[in-house]
């Protein structure tokens, strides 16, 4: 690693636990009680997410075998939680926003365990020998649980006990979190910005069709369990959008390889123009639809 090496031991775990804290600022109890609530959305997002994502990240590197770093990244964006993001997208497209919610806490609880184990078999049979990252489960899972649960167990306690004052800060606390992850985002294309020059176009066909990929299984996992069009598009956004600050936390801090984090950076900013275009268009369709049952 190079540049980031002072950031991999603070700024990293500051930026998540911001990120997470914020996150816990949004849940409630009432939040994983949506589980009963919604069991077969909730069911379906859930085992899809962990079982098909790395299936299309396995799809593509077998097809388009990219470079070891991109393969890396690959794997930690296929097992990473859901990302903060997808609510924000949801509330934008109309769309199932609590139950975007929910599913965001669910992973990112479950990303404890599941991340490390995914992550490692990910590593294990796509990385060639001479290329192979170790992936320590153990220490992987204690730093997700320092960095990632505790903090939204902080934000959840928070809220509880001072409704009135989270309620005042959240915004501030939004617009500074984002601030960090931008922050972040531009120190790791700075950092890296020689593999990136090198790489880009490759790197860019690899996110655009991983994150399609994403994009038509949530949606049609939705479609095939007979959801509502609320509940399928809230799946694709949920499926594709992975939270880059858990992704740059594993291979930057525990691995120890910024490198292995350019692919979910460009992945996260390639899906952007993709995910509003859609959004777009399902806005413009409901208001449509209003506009002619209306008159």
């Amino acid at each position: 690693m190079t540049g980031l090496d002072p950031i991999a031991d603070l700024a990293v775990p500051a930026v998540v636990w911001l990120l997470m804290l914020v996150v816990g600022l949004e849940l409630s109890p009432s939040d994983f009680r949506r589980v009963l609530r919604y069991p077969r959305a909730v069911i379906t997002a859930t085992a899809g997410q962990l079982l098909l994502l790395p299936l299309i990240a396995a799809a593509l590197i077998l097809a388009l075998e990219p470079p070891p770093q991109i393969v890396a990244g690959m794997v930690l964006v296929a097992a990473s939680p859901g990302g903060a993001i997808s609510n924000v997208y949801s509330l934008l497209a109309g769309a199932h926003v609590a139950l975007s919610v929910t599913l965001t806490g669910v992973t990112t609880l479950a990303a404890m365990l599941t991340m490390p184990l995914l992550c490692s078999a990910g590593f294990s049979l796509f990385m060639r020998p001479q290329d192979l990252v170790p992936a320590p489960v153990l220490a992987m899972a204690m730093q997700l649980l320092l960095t990632l649960v505790l903090p939204i167990a902080v934000g959840m306690l928070l809220r509880r006990w001072q409704p009135r004052r989270v309620h005042g800060q959240k915004r501030a606390l939004r617009r500074l979190s984002l601030l960090a992850l931008s922050a972040l985002i531009a120190l790791i294309l700075y950092d890296q910005r020689e593999l990136l020059r090198a790489a880009s176009p490759d790197i860019a066909v690899v996110a655009l069709l991983f994150s399609a990929g994403a994009m038509v299984t949530g949606w049609t996992l939705g479609w095939l369990t007979g959801l509502s069009a609320g509940d399928r598009f809230t799946l694709l956004l949920e499926f594709t959008a992975r939270n880059l600050a858990i992704t740059a936390l594993v291979g930057i801090t525990v691995l120890g390889r910024a490198d292995f984090v350019l692919f979910a950076t460009l992945f996260f900013l390639t899906q952007i123009p993709l995910i509003l275009g859609l959004i777009a268009l399902r806005t413009t369709r409901i208001n449509l639809h209003r506009r002619i049952s209306s008159s």
